[in-house]
């Protein structure tokens, strides 16, 4: 019952933080339009329109997040890896992100500025925003272990290297130096699609089923060796599916009575559960 309750209440933080995420993108959208039209840089209202898709993007992982909580006949094992799902959708936005950051400022001619003080303003409200919210987001879905949330971060994140790239190419523009704003980009780009490289891979590894990581199984391998009657661990399998854990353990016992069998079989799950956060089930053959 503990559990369930833990369950549901990670699952409601998960929606709310996918719910400020979508505020932040709809305040950023704003604030870059309107900035851009007052200053007069196209380079901030080309960056306000892509905010609205971070907006859409946003909407997707809450959508995600809502589904995968749901319980369906046809998937009696969860519809968790939605969230991985939502985390493949996301690195692909990424990706698009950086390159619709390279095309519009390597290949666009730069506009005049009509007001630099608003300009920076605007740029310095995003970057404060982004930065600090994307830091926020990410230290929650590490605490969650939600894949989306960890993609959505990182894709606010990449609001935030935008920024800075708008901020280089107004200063640059504005002092009569435009190649800075081009040299600032093709670093930028770097970092975005690395970011979005990595989600990709994470996310791609769990919806084929990928093992458990080291560590999990190393520390799966400490609990099972603190039990006399387990005489050989032949095998510990697994998977991940959205935030949670799949085990499968394969024991050979020291005894002979199914009795014992079958409760240290219950005692091993509750201390694996106990010991490793976001375990969802243990399935234990033994011998």
């Amino acid at each position: 019952m503990a559990e369930t309750a833990k369950k549901l209440m990670n699952h409601n933080e998960k929606k709310k933080i996918s719910l400020y995420s979508v505020g932040i993108n709809l305040l950023l959208s704003l604030i870059k339009i309107i900035g851009g039209v007052v200053s007069g840089s196209a380079a901030l209202i080309a960056d306000g329109v892509h905010s609205l898709s971070d907006l859409a993007a946003s909407l997707s992982v809450y959508v995600g997040i809502v589904i995968s909580n749901k319980k369906s006949d046809l998937f009696p094992q969860g519809l968790y890896k939605v969230e991985n799902l939502v985390a493949l959708i996301s690195a692909f936005a990424i990706f698009f992100a950086g390159y619709e950051i390279g095309k519009d400022v390597l290949f666009e001619e730069s506009e005049p500025i009509k007001n630099l003080t608003v300009a920076i303003v605007v740029i310095g409200l995003t970057v404060l925003i982004t930065y600090l919210y994307s830091r926020w987001e990410k230290q929650k879905a590490i605490e969650l272990n939600s894949p989306s949330l960890l993609a959505d971060a990182e894709h606010i994140k990449t609001d935030f290297y935008t920024a800075l790239v708008v901020l280089v190419g107004v200063l640059g523009q504005y002092f009569g130096y435009p190649i800075v704003e081009k040299i600032a980009v093709v670093i930028v780009i770097y970092f975005i699609f690395h970011s979005g490289f990595e989600i990709l891979k994470e996310a791609i590894k769990v919806l084929l089923d990928a093992s458990l990581d080291h560590e999990s199984i190393e520390k799966i391998k400490e609990i099972l060796n603190n039990e006399p009657v387990i005489k050989n661990i032949n095998a510990i399998t697994g998977r991940n599916a959205g935030s949670y854990k799949f085990v499968q353990l394969d024991l050979a016992l020291n005894t002979d009575s199914l009795k014992e069998a079958h409760e240290l079989a219950h005692k091993i799950e509750k201390d694996i559960k106990e010991q490793m956060p976001f375990v969802e089930k243990v399935v234990i053959h033994y011998q």
